[in-house]
């Protein structure tokens, strides 16, 4: 037992792994967040964007970490706390590793959406919530803006054009 490392990591076993798929899921949306940020805290939109950055699956919390230590003193746990939560909330996925010596487990993760299909899963989620609570008001809101953008309005055209004959045939 002395030549065990003691590493701060999560205390895991190998039972608490399972198939059960885990419905990704954005619960809160923030109207003054940029970007990753209007749909998830400071951190946990650094993490993800430095995961996928880093295109390296599955990846460790102390690859992440020395990546975000690049720009700002971070700890570990904090690191390993917030892949958890990213974890619980659907966005990563992970599975137990043993160390080469077999002495301690750990985790790797890895990001369950690319990062277009996440910000298009997320923006239609919060549409759709919208939609759902506040119907017209949403169209109109959106159109009204898309007016101000002739780019944006001509996209609106068009998308709807293509929508329309698609659903005529």
């Amino acid at each position: 037992m002395e030549n065990i490392k003691y590493l701060p990591c999560m205390v895991v076993s190998e039972e608490e792994t399972t198939t059960e798929e885990k419905k990704v899921s954005f619960i809160q949306y923030n109207a003054e967040g940029n970007n990753l940020e209007a749909f998830l805290g400071p951190l946990e939109a650094n993490i993800l964007q430095t995961m996928w950055d880093l295109k390296k699956y599955p990846i460790t919390v102390r690859e992440v970490l020395e990546k975000l230590k690049q720009q700002k003193s971070i700890a570990y746990t904090t690191v390993m706390n917030t892949m958890d939560r990213l974890y619980e909330k659907g966005l990563l996925d992970r599975k137990i590793e043993k160390s080469k010596s077999g002495a301690y487990l750990y985790y790797v993760y890895w990001p369950k959406l690319e990062e277009t299909n996440f910000k298009e899963t997320a923006v239609r989620q919060v549409l759709g919530s919208l939609l759902d609570n506040f119907g017209d008001l949403v169209t109109t809101c959106l159109v009204d803006k898309a007016v101000l953008n002739d780019q944006e309005l001509e996209a609106l055209k068009e998308r709807v054009e293509k929508n329309l004959k698609e659903k005529q045939k």
